[in-house]
């Protein structure tokens, strides 16, 4: 079970997509170094524990005998499905994962190597039933390959309410908690749709996928001289009220996460319920997470996107922007100050970018957003754990901190 006060103590968490370091790589080039810079680069934003986006949850960033690894179908599924990207672009994570295994390493091996030297909390991040590559995600796997017929009816992925595909799943996060020195396992049930085939009717299933992962862990923590290990849940922005936004956000209930279990059994340590693409101001109705949490160890982690609608309506805010970069600052600060006054013990962060900058990785994506705005993101987020300094921050007369 969750314990002691772990989840209330992360301060924030940064959830970094599967190929974030790697569509920035050198692909067939790359070395163990400039992975482990693009890593560093990530982790200058000071976060409490990073959740590193690691499976899909199969096919893995990662060595393994039971899931399929990133580099064997990747390049040819995403030609299939982006015909008109050229072949050296759909084969850079391919190339670049591979030439990892070949230096006898591999991404999440280097991730907790980094993560270890600067003292970070590093867990395995899962995105639960991604449909990514739409109609071509279970060319991605074997297991999806030859088990198409199990896919949950209408959608791109499989259903874990039939039991081989539950066990798989189980084999995948038992073999990655045994064989790497992660502190803990994260499930993302936010960032697709179909979790599970009537969810109304199989949340259960659900809660059995998380009540036996929290089991794994304590049994694995133990031979491993570890006093407890994380199993966070990344989840829908409500309980029971479907949300509009960017895309549409079915509720906690309609997606079969049975969360009020969850906390109440003490199966999990945090959750960060969050929209997707979340554009300001777009938050979640934190408090209704925050009520159910009283009183127990587990921590609420509500999470903040890094853009407003207004910037992807104007444009990049560069560094000479100052008034913009000023709006963009205290509009910043005030997103995240209200996740506390709704009760946050933290704050959640996903698909951000702020280390794709020159001379952070190779080949920096989402330079629309701007250096400016970019460089706000990193500092911002260093201090996203801390309400003081957010304040501080939020009366400073410049966006950009000497």
């Amino acid at each position: 079970m969750a314990n002691e006060q772990y989840g209330k103590k992360l301060s924030t968490i940064f959830n970094n997509d599967i190929n974030n370091i790697l569509c920035a790589s050198s692909g067939k080039d790359i070395t163990v170094a400039e992975y482990k810079h693009a890593v560093e680069c990530l982790l200058l934003t000071k976060p409490g524990v990073l959740a590193q986006n690691v499976g899909m949850p199969d096919p893995v960033i990662y060595r393994t005998t039971v899931a399929t690894t990133w580099d064997k179908y990747h390049a040819e599924v995403t030609q299939a499905i982006w015909p008109g990207l050229p072949e050296e672009q759909a084969r850079v994570q391919s190339d670049a994962v591979r030439k990892l295994f070949d230096f006898g390493t591999d991404p999440l091996a280097l991730t907790i190597e980094v993560c270890r030297e600067h003292g970070v909390y590093i867990v395995a991040s899962y995105r639960m039933n991604a449909e990514d590559f739409y109609h071509g995600e279970l060319d991605l796997f074997d297991f999806g390959r030859a088990h198409k017929d199990w896919a949950i009816p209408g959608a791109h992925c499989l259903d874990p309410a039939i039991p081989e595909v539950y066990q798989h799943r189980m084999d995948i996060f038992n073999e990655v908690a045994t064989n790497y020195d992660i502190d803990g396992i994260e499930f993302d049930f936010m960032r697709w749709w179909n979790m599970v085939s009537n969810p109304r009717e199989n949340h259960q299933v659900l809660t059995s996928m998380v009540r036996d992962t929290r089991e794994t862990l304590d049994e694995i923590a133990k031979p491993k001289g570890r006093k407890h290990l994380l199993l966070g849940v990344r989840v829908r922005p409500s309980l029971t009220e479907t949300l509009t936004g960017f895309y549409p956000n079915p509720s906690c209930q309609d997606a079969g996460l049975d969360v009020k279990a969850w906390i109440e059994k003490g199966y999990v340590d945090y959750v960060c319920p969050s929209f997707f693409w979340p554009r300001w101001p777009g938050l979640p109705n934190t408090a209704e997470f925050v009520e159910l949490a009283q009183n127990t160890n587990v921590g609420i982690y509500p999470t903040v996107f890094p853009i407003p609608t207004w910037l992807e309506e104007e444009g990049p805010i560069e560094i000479a922007d100052r008034d913009r970069l000023m709006r963009y600052k205290n509009e910043f600060c005030e997103v995240a100050l209200k996740c506390y006054a709704d009760g946050a013990d933290g704050i959640s962060t996903y698909n951000w970018t702020p280390h794709h900058q020159p001379g952070m990785v190779k080949n920096p994506v989402r330079e629309s957003w701007g250096l400016g705005a970019k460089k706000v993101q990193m500092y911002i987020h260093t201090i996203l754990g801390d309400k003081k300094a957010l304040f501080h921050y939020l009366k400073q007369p410049n966006a950009l901190p000497s």
